[in-house]
């Protein structure tokens, strides 16, 4: 088992003009952050303003030699009727990320890094139902759980090895698909930042480089007033772009966002979540990378 002792080096504070600034008009410099592995970089932030907020963010090299994804898996029950929502089925078995990490470790895979994807139904209190459907296009290992539904972009690996974030249609061919995951909107196209500019809450944001050689994932913290209050949807956009981006999506946020990282054989949770605890997630994405 691969050991990684994991620290981050690099926390950036910043006043009202410099955060406007950065955000807008400038690229966030990587090369100042921590290496806890070949290929992945980490980096963590803590404005005061415009408001209180923490960040998390990574950026993962996809030429990394030996650089493997991992989606939720199809579950045992999967196809069947769902257990009180009869007009949902079960595409897969809602576990937190940090458990998602935990089983990959259990079956051998080197995990770096995981994060939360897609929203999910059933959507309703009190959010604890053991499985999910909804989720837009999802693929685990070629394995089509949910097929596209034209409304939801998706952050794609092909089995060729080329990644992209694409909005398919219902009737794309995804034969060639090994994994996929799929978040609520773009928030980042052509390197335009779009959205709502209001309502703050936690976020998950996956951001592409142009050139499709940099994965970008970041978690702010959020509805927590001594500590994180949180993002808009456009802000987003606006911190991909800040850190390297070209195209980014709107992943599921609030209770969900979870980012997690592998120390000291373990896997820790970099944000904090609410003190209602950490949530279960319909589908979740995993990096390995085998030496």
């Amino acid at each position: 088992m691969m050991k990684l002792i994991f620290s981050i080096a690099f926390i950036a504070v910043l006043s009202l003009s410099s955060l406007r600034g950065e955000w807008q008009n400038k690229s966030f410099n990587w090369e100042k952050c921590d290496r806890p592995h070949p290929g992945i970089q980490l980096a963590e932030w803590k404005f005061h303003s415009p408001r209180l907020i923490r960040v998390y963010a990574m950026r993962i090299d996809l030429q990394t030699p030996g650089l493997q994804f991992h989606v939720t898996p199809k579950p045992a029950g999967y196809g069947k009727p769902m257990p009180g929502e009869p007009e949902l089925i079960i595409r897969t078995e809602r576990r937190t990320v940090i458990h998602f990490a935990q089983d990959l470790l259990k079956q051998g895979h080197p995990l770096v890094a995981a994060v939360n994807t897609a929203p999910w139904r059933p959507w309703k209190k009190p959010w604890n139902h053991p499985y999910a459907d909804k989720m837009g296009l999802l693929v685990s290992g070629g394995e089509i759980l949910l097929p596209p539904d034209g409304k939801c972009p998706a952050f794609i690996v092909m089995k060729n090895g080329q990644v992209k974030m694409d909005c398919l249609q219902h009737d794309a061919d995804t034969s060639q698909i090994l994994h996929a995951v799929s978040g609520f909107f773009f928030v980042l196209q052509n390197g335009i930042p779009e959205g709502e500019s209001q309502g703050l809450a936690p976020r998950t944001g996956f951001g592409l480089s142009s050139d499709h050689r940099y994965l970008y994932w970041f978690v702010a913290d959020g509805r927590q007033k001594e500590y994180s209050m949180g993002m808009t949807v456009l802000e987003v956009g606006t911190f991909l772009r800040y850190l390297g981006a070209h195209t980014g999506i709107n992943m599921d946020g609030g209770g969900s966002s979870t980012l997690v990282l592998l120390r000291k054989n373990k896997p820790v949770m970099l944000n904090k979540q609410p003190k209602n605890g950490i949530r279960t997630v319909g589908a979740a994405l995993g990096i390995s990378i085998k030496k």
